[in-house]
């Protein structure tokens, strides 16, 4: 298994399911608005989190520690970014103390910089970025000539690939390998599909190189030429990326164009790979209402993943459609352990947010082992909290018990204290 896949399966063990990649929590983040005029994180004010601080960290590694109070300070940060209250996000940048963690974050606030076409506060916030060798200060210049390019200004777009080619070639040649093909991956979001092969196709390192083709057809995809970006996948030599490159693709097909994508998932041999890539297709059918295709192609799927890993986001993902018995039935098929808890807090949370809480509290009920009781717990709160209903959310949290997690133990006068603040701050 690849090193990346190993440290992301390593993370969300260690750290929970919380500490996702900042890209998909992101996404996440944004879906949490509320009518109040107070921006919210999970229904709760930004403010409070501030307010409260980090929560406190166990007694493992202190670079998980680190990882955990520093992820916390991102998802505030960039729910201030989407906002456009850069001040604000860029001030909490300086809290995170993660070695990698506040360079995502200020490429990913750069990138809404530039959206704004506040381009020149984006150029200093990713030329802050002294880390040597960061991978992420070539990205962030690149992504930068990406919105120049989007908005027609040609000129600044080669100007900022140009100074984001040549911080990533002054670096020594074995650090060279990932900015570039990140830069790579920039180019082909731009639509300059010719300089993104390019690009990629003179990278010497065959892993940077897969990952590079990987990402350039995922963008071919998002640009609607499903057959170019199907065509380049298949050229990928390595598993992990082309199995990524599926993954991308299966999110922007059309129905008629899963059954293509699925049969090249299936030629994937080793099934770690092979696994992630049919939980994309199958995640896009239910999406798409359909699903029948999505329970046939489930049934591989488990066949060849009874951990769950690769497929734990389909149970919440079934449940947002209203499917609760095929929810259900998923998770029961998984083994015991962490994936099945997230399986899990995904469907409490949508019981949740459709105000069947009994029947949240009915799934929490079965629950023996203290850690998945207490996840499912946050999911419920979690519901209670969109809906301002901070006083119940409290009465929940404090039914919680010590778990058995180290690194990140689940905190739970934290959270009562993010609730009252909840509280009192709406009532102003």
């Amino acid at each position: 298994m690849k090193l990346k896949s190993i440290l992301y399966t390593l993370t969300i063990l260690c750290l929970g399911v919380g500490a996702i990649p900042i890209e998909t929590k992101i996404a996440y983040a944004n879906n949490n608005q509320s009518q109040s005029t107070h921006l919210k994180l999970k229904g709760i004010p930004l403010a409070c989190y501030i307010s409260v601080g980090e929560p406190a960290t166990g007694e493992g590694p202190i670079i998980l520690g680190q990882e955990y109070t520093s992820q916390y300070w991102a998802d505030v940060s960039l729910k201030y970014a989407s906002a456009g209250k850069f001040d604000q996000a860029i001030e909490l940048v300086k809290r995170m103390q993660h070695d990698l963690i506040p360079q995502q974050t200020k490429v990913a606030i750069a990138t809404k910089l530039a959206e704004k076409k506040q381009y020149n506060r984006a150029i200093q916030l990713v030329q802050s970025i002294n880390e040597p060798g960061s991978t992420e200060k070539a990205r962030g210049l690149a992504v930068i000539g990406r919105q120049y390019a989007k908005a027609g200004n040609k000129q600044q777009a080669d100007r900022l690939f140009s100074q984001a080619l040549k911080y990533a070639r002054s670096l020594a040649p074995e650090l060279q390998v990932y900015p570039l093909a990140y830069i790579a991956i920039e180019y082909a979001a731009a639509n300059r599909f010719t300089e993104a092969l390019q690009l990629a196709n003179r990278i010497k390192d065959e892993d940077s190189k897969a990952t590079a083709l990987s990402g350039i057809a995922a963008e071919y995809a998002k640009l609607g030429n499903f057959n170019k970006g199907i065509q380049l996948a298949q050229t990928i030599t390595g598993e992990y990326e082309r199995s990524k490159a599926l993954e991308s693709i299966a999110s922007q097909a059309t129905i008629s164009q899963l059954a293509q994508l699925q049969k090249l998932a299936l030629a994937i041999k080793d099934d770690a790979y092979k696994a992630p890539a049919l939980a994309a297709i199958a995640k896009r059918y239910i999406n798409d209402r359909q699903i029948e295709p999505a329970l046939n192609l489930e049934k591989t799927i488990v066949a060849i993943d009874p951990g769950g890993s690769a497929y734990y986001e389909l149970p919440g993902a079934y449940a947002s459609k209203q499917r609760f018995d095929d929810a259900i039935k998923l998770v029961n098929q998984m083994q015991g352990n962490e994936w099945q808890d997230a399986a899990r807090a995904n469907v409490i949370l949508e019981y949740a947010r459709n105000k069947q809480y009994d029947k949240a509290q009915s799934l929490i009920n079965t629950i023996t082992s203290q850690s998945g009781k207490n996840k499912a717990i946050q999911a419920l709160v979690q519901g209670y909290t969109e809906a301002e209903q901070y006083q119940r959310a409290s009465e929940i949290l404090k039914t919680v018990q010590p778990g058995n997690e180290i690194q990140a133990p689940y905190n739970r006068q934290h959270d009562i204290s993010l609730v009252e603040c909840a509280a009192k701050t709406t009532r102003k």
